[in-house]
């Protein structure tokens, strides 16, 4: 600006620059994180929120799902081993699938209440038992916990022959393996035999021993149905074509 004489102005302030002006590059760095973490917090108050109106009657089916669904996951981690399991004890392995995930959600650490450990849940007796009958050392606790191959060998070999007892019955030979054989053929033994036990209890839908088994059933199905095996299945048809 430039004084021409009259009046002197009062004071001279340079122009900064338009009030939209970008601002400049040092000072703009942290803008898009912080709004991206106002926009993940204020999406995480309204989903919380929202979950809670939600009744529950309709959360524990969609809890329950996702639930499944991450067991799946870390099930198909496991399948080299099972499908192993599968090959030396000729036990579907789909089935041997379908019973890792509802006995250890696929998790090969896991340890019940009552001591039963790793991905087929075995008990410090059944493995002892298992592993004779394989003709290998019996296993400890922590190889029991930490050889999927191990653990999945011996509760396929405990399957295998659960379903040679109970004559290939799928429904009855999982509720044996959830309540032992003995105990299995007393229970149904009181209520006139395992045909009327069923019958009863798959009307009512009061057994936990029955509902477990049929969830194993629908988990077996679930991982045909994926084709979790297929391509193994194939090749396995290409040798045998040859």
């Amino acid at each position: 600006m430039t004084y021409t004489g009259g009046e002197p102005p009062l004071a001279f302030h340079p122009v900064a620059g338009p009030p939209d002006a970008p601002l400049p590059r040092g000072r703009r760095w942290y803008l898009r994180p912080a709004m991206l973490v106002v926009v993940l917090v204020a999406v995480g108050a309204a989903t919380t929120l929202a979950w809670k109106v939600v009744p529950g009657r309709y959360r524990e089916p969609i809890q329950a799902a996702v639930r499944d669904h991450l067991a799946h996951r870390r099930v198909l981690r496991y399948s080299n081993e099972i499908l192993a399991a599968s090959e030396e004890s000729g036990v579907d392995p789909y089935l041997l699938a379908g019973i890792v995930q509802a006995e250890s959600s696929g998790r090969l650490g896991a340890v019940s209440n009552k001591g039963a450990m790793g991905l087929f849940q075995l008990s410090r007796t059944t493995a002892t038992w298992r592993a004779e009958k394989l003709g290998i050392p019996a296993p400890s606790d922590d190889e029991l916990l930490s050889d999927p191959l191990l653990n999945a060998r011996l509760g396929a070999d405990n399957v295998a022959w659960l379903l040679d007892t109970f004559d290939g019955d799928v429904v009855r030979a999982m509720c044996a393996y959830n309540a032992g054989a003995r105990r299995m053929k007393e229970i149904a033994a009181d209520e006139g035999g395992w045909e009327a036990w069923r019958a009863k209890h798959e009307t009512a839908g009061d057994s936990d021993i029955l509902n477990h088994a049929f969830k194993i059933v629908r988990f077996r199905d679930e991982f045909r149905a994926n084709g979790l095996f297929e391509e193994d299945e194939r090749r396995e048809n290409q040798r045998g074509d040859h």
